[in-house]
């Protein structure tokens, strides 16, 4: 099969690997839709370790080819997302029903390994490592069965492969991760996949001030069109005199996308006392947080989460039901699509990836009666 390889930091190159075969417990998908997502270039730039050499992406959605023995809960032909949620079932976590944090998927994963400590993917006697337990830029995947999300047949794929993670995460760290209530106030800071599906997940929990930060104007255009009641410029706007301005206190929740050095201190002063702050993004592993005691003597309350916290057979079809009632218009979001051999110039800044999410489309999977 072809697949995105990176062999050292900053390149990325296609190459014709070994097609997969899944083991027990997994799924062959072949690809339909896979999403371009920050994780990705910082992995390959090096900005977040990753082991060498491995397959890039982490945001596809498909149609299951084969299944390893013992998967009963997908089938051959069912279209499937691939969440980056991978969970082993039954660690101390996945008992709490943290299923984003399990104790093996997070082990093994950012070592490119699937849940046996090994990976699929080779070619001839080398092995590469897998990415979150997918490496998805490529025209096949295994993957575990429960990370593989059956989703109606008539829901586009470049729109499922969103929730895969980049969407997913914007959408599980407002449901799963706030408090939000009818008529309250967020600050959104990052307006690329995740910060603004959070922006539609806000509005649909019911939020009536909506205020969406980010420096590019065709970001803060998105984030108007999606909900976002006011759009501010970080470059040239006072933010936390605006958000002050907007809400009279402070926001109730703040939710960082970003993840950059100073971007959950803003998220932090922007909201009011008994607010809270959700940390949903990092742009490098380097990154360090300074907030002070005070605001935390002020009931300040800062969170996190991987993945959105998600549960993804239960949040991604809920997801997609409110996508099909009009009310979560994913399909805004999918800006630009592309082919596989224009991984290399988007994953190296080649090809500047545009607001919203950059779609790689691979040819069409037969259906199977």
């Amino acid at each position: 099969m072809r697949a995105a390889v990176t062999r050292e930091p900053g390149s990325v190159s296609i190459e014709e690997i070994d097609k997969p075969v899944p083991a027990m417990g997994e799924v062959l998908v072949r690809l339909a839709a896979t999403g371009i997502c920050h994780t990705d270039l910082s992995m390959v730039s090096g900005a977040l370790p990753a082991p060498l050499p491995f397959v890039p992406g982490h945001e596809g959605a498909g149609v299951v080819e084969a299944t390893g023995p013992g998967v009963e809960d997908v089938g051959v032909g069912d279209h499937v997302v691939l969440s980056i949620v991978v969970s082993c079932g039954s660690c101390y976590q996945c008992g709490l029903g943290n299923l984003s944090i399990c104790e093996v998927g997070s082990a093994m994963a950012p070592g490119g390994l699937l849940l046996d400590g090994t990976t699929r993917l080779s070619n001839g006697g080398e092995e590469f490592h897998s990415l979150l337990c997918q490496s998805s830029l490529a025209e096949y995947a295994v993957v575990p069965s429960n990370s593989a999300v059956p989703i109606p047949k008539d829901i586009p794929f470049p729109v499922a492969s969103l929730l895969a993670c980049g969407g997913g995460t914007g959408f599980g760290a407002v449901v799963r991760r706030t408090t939000l209530w009818i008529g309250s106030s967020v600050v959104v800071i990052g307006c690329g996949g995740v910060g603004l599906t959070a922006i539609m997940a806000a509005k649909v929990r019911g939020a009536t001030t909506i205020i969406a930060v980010d420096p590019s104007a065709g970001a803060r255009a998105m984030a108007e069109k999606v909900g976002a009641t006011h759009v501010l410029d970080p470059d040239g706007d006072r933010v936390l005199r605006s958000v002050m301005e907007l809400t009279g206190r402070g926001a109730d929740v703040a939710i960082d996308a970003v993840g950059r050095k100073g971007t959950v201190e803003t998220a932090f002063q922007s909201i009011r006392a008994g607010g809270e702050v959700v940390a949903v993004g990092i742009d490098d592993a380097s990154n360090e947080v300074e907030l002070d005691l005070y605001g935390f003597m002020m009931q300040k309350r800062v969170t996190g989460t991987y993945a959105g916290s998600l549960v993804p057979r239960i949040d991604i079809p809920a997801a997609l039901a409110l996508y099909r009632d009009g009310r979560l218009p994913l399909d805004v979001l999918v800006s630009e699509t592309y082919t596989l051999d224009d991984v290399p110039g988007l994953l190296t800044n080649e090809i500047r990836l545009p607001p919203g999410r950059a779609v790689v489309c691979f040819d069409q999977p037969e259906e199977r009666p």
